[in-house]
């Protein structure tokens, strides 16, 4: 009987697949064209690995995740490149287990810290092991190998088009509903120069049936009259089948019809603003809805949130104060992005509505708003809609660590500032001045502003020894930006009592300079020797009004600030590209005066939510479970509990004839989570308790937005809202005084389109002046480092680009769906190109959508892709400059990531291997595939083998 053992098979293909174990020594063999034995090493993955435990007690002891000398002794005669692979497979190995032990239950967050502490330096370490490598056979990047870097986050295009949503869905030749009726808008189209005013009114259109196509070819005629290439289009979507149970079984039932929407296609030569005869209040509401808990554990994070915006008629359907009656809804959209929650809201002149929200749900590890990737934990988002819901732009601050939104401002010219906290790298901020330093564990307050265009102008972060936050805004009339907030310990610069409580309340100003840059103009500080906060700002000429909350009280201060203006003569670059001497205006010092002050009482619990001047009158929000603010005139009792009031008084604080008060609440308790007045009437918004005016509750938690008349007190319309697994909360209200007309009939925006984007790569990503990455163009070769500036685009970045690579590179813009993207290609079959990381902290390649990695030709042979210039294969890693161990997600992504490169090294490991072996490999297999369905020719193989073994053992 001749004897053979099977498991030589097994161990073959276990060392070919880089699952299981294989031979305990190693195996050598003579090469393919017979010479020189050639050693094949077992792998650290089919056995003898050290325990998880052991790893992660070497590692957190401080132990270097990097040992090439770890595995010597089993390592002699073999090509050095396994001893690299191999140490940098059990640097990998030991991240692994550091994130499978930070995922046991029990673990402290002090644990968690020095897990994610350890899983960092290892990251560090693995990272620059792997860009100093240099291997015989093949390449190893720590990104990806590629033939081209398609960055997924870009530049919005440019387009002369915009689309209603869906207007009427039925037949194409059916009467539409929104169109009967008193229906007239404007039209003034302004082109090379002139103005010309078009009057729509659908009256017009006499005994014509109002269809789409009908209203269509009536606008069309009326601007093809007046000479104009602007026109309107019927944007038709096909009806879906519906599915419905019957009897228990799905049936499949027709599209009961189309959905359509009107079409604009504009010119780039004609700029058109749309009006209309008469308008009325809009009031635009952000909801988050979701249920915050849907497993019943607390101890896990699996809420599911949906934000919307709902925009409300106040005309109603009877053209009264009816607002939110049936037919008053104008739309509701849901907001793009993960959005945590709206922080605020703020209607422009122009009409539009702008968001402060914060973005920091995880999406398979990644954050993400609009398509646009964001770079920390956390991030701030700036969200610009037109006033048909539309979303104009978005704007990120883009911190690499955490930042929380807490105010927004927009200025009478179009400036908007957004304010709050940040911790952790905040490139291009001006630190003025700042005491924790950019990379402490503390927070600071930070403020930026951007122009009308949404560009940003500056941003500047400022902050002490312990936490401060920046929670209040406002402009006033001569630009300058004064900012409310908080912070624990003494701010730089700061006059005026030391209250030496938890947290103090500060008020400081900002002007921009005639260099554009901010300068600060005074911080004053104040409160009690309790925590104190400011809540809101308001501007009225040189007085300035502060609402907060001092140890627990509703406070209003009064400062009166007198600038310095002057003028000077600047050097600036025209749109020609010269320089022309200007003058510039601006506020170079001012000093402040404190004034009067009145406390409101204490809220006992509640909040003061904002401040507002309206009719020459100071108007103050909030939710209290005080009956007894000190604040004459009420025209309402409070209903128990916690209730929302509104409050009217003097603008010089001291005088309280004219004081108004009224309550507005249920039996239950009710929070105020936005605040704004116009024309004398209040709107609030927040969750609604039990009984709230007589409606009864319709979810589990539900919200409320309400429209109340300050001076008598009366209700003038009250909503109880739903939403989501009938979770709702309210999170801002923003009304525009003239935001409702019949343009909302036909889903146009007001004002004037714009048909262009900001082009600059800050703006338009998470990317901020100062982030870096950097490239070579041959293995272990220096890197250079490309710096992202302020005022970049994709062309001039791309020529950067080009220009650091020697030419080596091809650089080029290409369209990605909505958006203009970079593209990184060699520029011949000899070029490789390595984008890597920024340092420090600074990378931008997350920001803009680039992969990073090994950028090279390919081609293929003996049935195999392999490297053009013939220096072999590129195996990548594909880490990212950090990971994070503190939530779930982050833990399932970063073990995701790292099995991902233990795949990759593994697939290394079979190429030199079966180089050494003389077994070629089977291109059909992916690169860092180790697991799946065993080749074709190697199951041939087998079954052949196994055959013969039957008839020499008899199938024994």
């Amino acid at each position: 009987m001749i004897s053979f053992d099977s498991s030589i098979l097994l161990s073959y293909y276990q060392a070919r697949a880089g699952v299981t174990g294989a031979a305990a020594s190693g195996t050598s063999t003579t090469t393919a064209s017979g010479g020189k034995k050639a050693v094949v090493p077992n792998a650290p993955w089919l056995g003898n690995a050290p325990a998880a435990s052991e790893q992660v007690r070497s590692a957190l002891n401080g132990r270097k995740f990097v040992d090439e000398g770890a595995n010597a002794s089993s390592l002699k005669g073999v090509s050095p490149d396994y001893k690299k692979l191999f140490a940098s497979y059990q640097a990998l190995s030991t991240m692994s287990a550091l994130i499978t032990q930070a995922g046991q239950k029990g673990q402290t967050d002090g644990e968690i810290k020095r897990l994610q502490t350890a899983l960092t330096r290892g990251l560090g370490e693995v990272t620059s092991y792997v860009q100093g490598l240099s291997l015989d056979q093949m390449r190893l990047t720590t990104g990806a190998a590629m033939t081209s870097d398609k960055a997924t986050a870009g530049v919005p295009k440019n387009t002369t088009t915009y689309t209603t949503d869906t207007l009427f869905s039925g037949q194409a030749d059916a009467e539409v509903p929104r169109f009967q009726g008193d229906v007239s808008f404007g039209v003034a189209v302004k082109s090379f120069g002139v103005t010309t005013n078009i009057t729509m009114d659908l009256a017009d259109m006499g005994s014509t049936p109002r269809t789409m196509s009908n209203v269509v070819s009536y606008m069309n005629g009326k601007l093809k009259a007046a000479g104009f290439n602007t026109s309107f289009a019927v944007q038709r979507t096909a009806g879906q089948e519906r599915t419905v149970q019957v009897g228990g079984k799905p049936v499949t039932l027709p599209a009961t019809g189309d959905d359509f929407a009107l079409k604009i296609n504009g010119d780039i030569a004609e700029q058109v603003t749309f009006s209309a005869p008469t308008t009325a209040p809009a009031v635009y509401v952000t909801t988050k809805a979701g249920d915050p808990d849907p497993d019943k554990d607390s101890k896990t994070d699996d809420a599911k949130y949906e934000n919307t915006l709902t925009k409300y008629s106040a005309a109603g359907t009877g053209g009264g104060a009816n607002a939110g009656a049936p037919g008053g809804k104008v739309f509701t959209e849901t907001l793009q992005g993960t959005i945590n929650s709206v922080r605020k809201s703020v209607t422009g002149a122009d009409g539009s509505v702008y968001m402060l929200a914060d973005v920091d749900t995880e999406v398979d590890g990644k954050l993400d708003l609009n398509g646009q990737p964001i770079k920390g934990d956390s991030d701030v988002a700036l969200l610009k809609y037109d006033s048909a819901g539309h979303l104009l732009y978005a704007r990120t601050l883009g911190a690499t660590d955490e930042a929380t939104g807490l105010s927004l401002a927009v200025g009478d010219d179009g400036s908007v500032a957004v304010a709050g906290s940040v911790t952790g790298r905040l490139n291009g901020a001006v630190n003025g001045p700042i005491n924790s330093g950019d990379t402490g564990a503390t927070s600071d307050s930070f403020v930026t502003r951007y122009d009308s265009k949404g560009d940003e102008q500056w941003t500047v972060r400022r902050g002490g020894l312990q936490d401060d936050e920046a929670t209040a805004l406002a402009f006033g009339s001569d630009g300058v930006l004064y900012v409310g907030g908080r912070s624990k310990s003494d701010l730089p610069g700061a006059v005026g009592t030391d209250p030496s409580g938890g947290y103090d309340a500060y008020l400081t100003a900002f002007a921009t300079n005639s260099a554009g840059k901010p300068q600060a103009l005074f911080t004053q500080k104040f409160g009690t020797t309790e925590n104190d906060s400011v809540s809101d700002i308001v501007v009225n000429g040189s007085q300035v009004i502060v609402g907060s909350k001092e140890n627990g009280s509703a406070t209003l201060r009064s400062f009166d600030v007198s600038a310095n203006v002057v003028t000077e003569n600047v050097s600036k670059l025209d749109q020609y590209g010269a320089y022309q001497t200007v003058p510039v205006t601006y506020t170079k010092t001012a000093t402040v005066t404190v004034g009067a002050k009145r406390d409101l009482g204490s809220l006992k619990g509640g909040d003061l939510v904002g401040l507002k001047i309206d009719g020459g009158q100071l108007y103050v929000g909030g939710s209290t479970a005080n009956n007894v603010m000190s604040i004459n005139g009420a025209t309402t009792a409070p209903s128990g509990g916690m209730d929302a009031f509104v409050g009217r008084m003097s603008l010089d604080l001291s005088n309280n004839s004219a004081d108004a008060l009224t309550y507005y609440g249920g039996t239950g308790d009710e929070t105020v989570t936005g605040f704004d007045v116009s024309n004398g009437t209040a709107w609030l918004v927040g969750s609604a308790g039990a009984n709230l005016d007589g409606q009864g509750t319709v979810g589990t938690k539900d919200g409320y937005v309400a429209q109340v008349n300050v001076g008598t007190g009366n209700v003038d319309w009250s909503q109880r809202l739903t939403g989501k697994d009938g979770y709702a909360t309210p999170t801002s209200v923003a009304v525009a005084k003239t935001g409702a007309s019949s343009l909302d009939a036909l889903g146009l925006p007001a004002g004037t389109m714009s048909y262009t984007q900001s082009d600059r790569i800050v703006s338009a990503t998470a990317a901020r002046a100062g982030d870096t990455f950097q490239i070579r163009t041959r293995e272990r070769g220096n890197l250079t480092s490309i710096t992202i500036e302020a005022n970049d685009t994709l062309e001039t970045l791309a020529d950067k680009i080009k220009r650091a690579s020697g030419f080596r590179a091809k650089v080029e813009t290409v369209t990605s769906g909505d958006k203009r993207v970079l593209k990184i290609s060699p520029a011949s079959n000899t070029s490789t190109i390595e984008i890597v990381a920024g340092k420090g902290g600074t990378d931008v390649l997350s920001a803009l959508g680039l992969a990073g990695g090994v950028v090279r030709a390919t081609k293929t042979e003996d049935g195999k892709t392999v490297s053009a210039d013939g220096s072999g294969p590129v195996y990548g890693l594909s880490l990212p400059p950090e990971l994070d161990l503190t939530s779930e997600a982050g833990r399932k992504n970063a073990s995701m990531v790292i099995q991902r490169a233990m795949s990759s090294v593994r697939s290394a490991y079979r190429e030199i291997a079966d180089t050494a072996m003389g077994v070629k490999s089977d291109s059909s297999k992916s690169a860092g595939k180790t697991d799946g369905a065993v080749p074709a020719y190697l199951t041939s193989q087998l079954a052949n083998y196994q055959a013969a073994l039957n008839r020499l053992t008899g199938g024994s």
